[in-house]
C-alpha cells in the first residue's frame, strides 16, 4: 500500500514536469550577452593622438538601446554610457574603482547581464575588465568593473577581483537590477 502510493506521487511528478518546464521557458531568464570595443567593431572612432594626452574616442554598439563611448587619453581608458541623446560621464567612478595608477579598460569584451524573455533581452548592467598599476610594487592588477544601467542615471556600482570575481561581479549587477 505504501509504493502504491509512492508509486502514484512519481507518476504525478512525471505528468506535471514537462508542464512546468514549458511554463519556466516563457518566463523571463537572465543571462548574459557580450559585446566588444575593438576598434574594428566601433560606429565611429577620432583619433586624439594629436593632442598632448593622446587617446581615442570611440562609440561602440550596445544592447537595448545603450551605445557604449570608450575614450582614452594620458594613459587612461574607460566607458561613458549613452543612451538616446544623454551621455553618462562615468571617468571619476571608474577611476576610483580602478584601484591603481593608470586604469584602462584591459580587452575589448564588455559583458551584458540583462532579462531574456520572448525572445527580447533588456540590459541592466555591463561588466568590463579594467587593468591599473601599483606604484610601491610596479606590478599590474585588474579587477571587474560593474555600471547599473538606467538611463541616464547609470551609474558605475562597484567592483570585483580576486578567484571568484566573475561570479561575484554578476551577484553585484543582479542585486542592482531589483533596486
Amino acid at each position: 500500500m505504501k509504493h502504491q502510493h509512492l508509486y502514484r506521487i512519481a507518476a504525478l511528478i512525471l505528468l506535471i514536469w514537462p508542464i512546468g518546464s514549458e511554463l519556466q521557458a516563457e518566463d523571463e531568464r537572465i543571462v548574459s550577452k557580450y559585446t566588444s570595443t575593438a576598434r574594428k567593431n566601433s560606429l565611429s572612432f577620432k583619433d586624439h593622438s594629436d593632442v598632448p594626452e593622446g587617446g581615442f574616442e570611440a562609440i561602440c554598439p550596445g544592447l537595448g538601446g545603450y551605445q557604449l563611448v570608450h575614450l582614452s587619453g594620458d594613459e587612461r581608458s574607460w566607458i561613458n554610457i549613452q543612451f538616446g541623446r544623454q551621455t553618462v560621464d562615468l571617468y571619476s567612478a571608474t577611476m576610483g574603482a580602478g584601484g591603481g595608477t593608470f586604469p584602462h579598460k584591459a580587452n575589448d569584451v564588455v559583458e551584458w547581464r540583462g532579462v531574456e524573455k520572448e525572445g527580447r533581452f533588456t540590459p541592466y548592467a555591463i561588466i568590463y575588465r579594467l587593468a591599473a598599476g601599483n606604484d610601491e610594487t610596479r606590478k599590474i592588477h585588474t579587477r571587474l568593473i560593474v555600471i547599473k544601467l538606467d538611463r541616464e542615471r547609470s551609474a558605475v556600482i562597484g567592483h570585483t577581483e580576486g578567484a571568484n570575481e566573475d561570479a561575484d561581479a554578476k551577484k553585484m549587477a543582479d542585486r542592482a537590477r531589483a533596486k
